[in-house]
């Protein structure tokens, strides 16, 4: 009976001290969002404000053939829930820069929101287990952003593992702004973070209370500098 009381206020402790590193780690990055796709569905935008997040990155396009079927929608919706707003784009790897880009301007017009543009890159369906060429795709992301860039006059961010930023973005895009994927809060407080990532995503998963109803987000902290936060239109 010992054993057991001493090994249940263990788990307990140790349950205690987890809770309190997470809402440490969370102290430290004040500045949290959300994204969204077709697949969260109906979003209640400002519930998710009084949830405690200060920005939503919208799906947009994937390729030259995909748009998200709650873009507009979800677009309409956010206006004035007091959340700055950003888009997302995902990045093929079979099709050219000026292709994407043409398809991205064409679905999304002007409705980009007033959060860097992000370009979401990651190993889908067999590239998991056969990454393209990374040298090849490195120059396809340059000139996509950048193309992104000049069309918008506003910057772009590369949302990605450490792993793919470490192999295709860096080597290709020294000066790139990074939006890096960890595994959760744990690992976002273990990471250093270096001037060129300005987000993190620590959860695909992680439970808001949005209008009294758990909802599960993929959740990212801002992690620049709070000024930089203001200057943000």
């Amino acid at each position: 009976m010992l054993l057991i009381l001493v090994a249940s206020g263990s788990g307990i402790a140790g349950w205690h001290l987890w809770r309190v590193h997470q809402t440490q780690t969370l102290q430290q990055y004040p500045i949290r969002g959300i994204s969204v796709s077709q697949q969260d569905g109906f979003v209640d935008f400002e519930g998710v404000k009084k949830a405690g997040m200060s920005f939503a990155y919208l799906r947009s396009t994937s390729g030259t053939t995909y748009f998200d079927d709650n873009f507009t929608a979800n677009y309409d919706q956010i206006q004035g829930a007091e959340l700055k707003i950003g888009v997302y784009m995902m990045f093929s790897f079979s099709k050219s820069a000026k292709e994407q880009v043409k398809y991205f301007e064409e679905k999304v017009g002007h409705k980009v929101g007033n959060l860097p543009i992000a370009v979401q890159v990651a190993y889908y369906g067999d590239y998991a287990n056969n990454p393209p060429n990374k040298a090849k795709q490195g120059k396809q992301l340059r000139e996509l952003t950048r193309e992104l860039a000049n069309y918008y006059a506003t910057p772009c961010v590369i949302w990605t593992t450490p792993t793919i930023a470490k192999q295709m973005i860096t080597p290709y895009l020294s000066d790139s702004r990074q939006w890096l994927v960890v595994k959760n809060l744990t690992a976002l407080r273990k990471r250093k973070i270096d001037s060129q990532t300005e987000f993190v995503q620590y959860s695909d998963g992680a439970d808001l209370k949005v209008d009294g109803q758990k909802t599960s987000f993929t959740t990212s902290v801002f992690t620049g500098k709070k000024q930089t936060w203001r200057e943000i239109e």
